[in-house]
């Protein structure tokens, strides 16, 4: 059998969370996370590798976390499908807005650090965003089988645009711009997904006879 840990891996974990999270990757040292964590620089590499690794570890359960919220907030229980992407799209918006100073969200802040740099981080973010933009056209789809949105607009082409704008809210969020400007930005990219055309507003172009 293994040797028991003495430290709870869950909250060491979130303390090296926000350390990179406050800090990043570059100025974050491994004597940084040790005063984060409380452990020895033996502990933290044999329980969890380099720092690299570590910095991959929890990127990497935050982009899960990430993604599960989407897919939770905007999965159907039956109700609105274009109600379910306000909420997750005003949520986004107060969780960008949260704190003094704004720090913005993990993801944002490990893309714009190190996704030029370092291909995991890059795929690791990429995926991401793929996987969030789906759940998002998976809503609008629904909202399309809903009469909600129009039918025949591109459900994935309005996922990533929802997805560019959720991104947008929380990058500018961080240079202070006020939550009331953001709140409405958020709900204009609600007002962005077209509505059904009225009945008997399409052109009929079969030929006579």
């Amino acid at each position: 059998m293994g040797r028991t840990r003495g430290f709870d891996e869950a909250m060491v974990l979130d303390a090296v969370r926000q350390q990179f999270w406050n800090y990043g990757f570059q100025a974050t040292s491994t004597y940084d996370l040790m005063d984060a964590t409380g452990l020895a620089k033996g502990s933290i590499y044999h329980a969890f590798g380099n720092k690299r690794d570590l910095y991959l570890r929890v990127f990497s359960d935050y982009c899960d976390e990430m993604v599960d919220y989407a897919r939770k907030t905007l999965d159907d229980d039956g109700g609105s499908p274009v109600a379910r992407i306000t909420h997750y799209m005003a949520s986004v918006m107060e969780r960008s807005c949260s704190g003094s100073p704004r720090r913005g969200c993990f993801l944002s802040k490990a893309t714009a650090d190190l996704a030029g740099q370092d291909a995991d981080v890059a795929a690791l973010a990429r995926n991401t965003f793929d996987f969030i933009a789906e759940a998002l056209a998976t809503a609008v789809r629904a909202a399309q089988s809903a009469g909600e949105v129009d039918p025949e607009a591109d459900a994935r082409t309005l996922g990533y645009l929802l997805l560019a704008v959720s991104r947008g809210i929380d990058s500018v969020a961080k240079g202070d711009v006020d939550t009331d400007v953001l709140r409405n930005t958020a709900a204009a990219a609600i007002d962005l997904l077209p509505k059904p055309r009225p009945s008997g507003s399409r052109v009929d172009r079969r030929a006579d006879g």
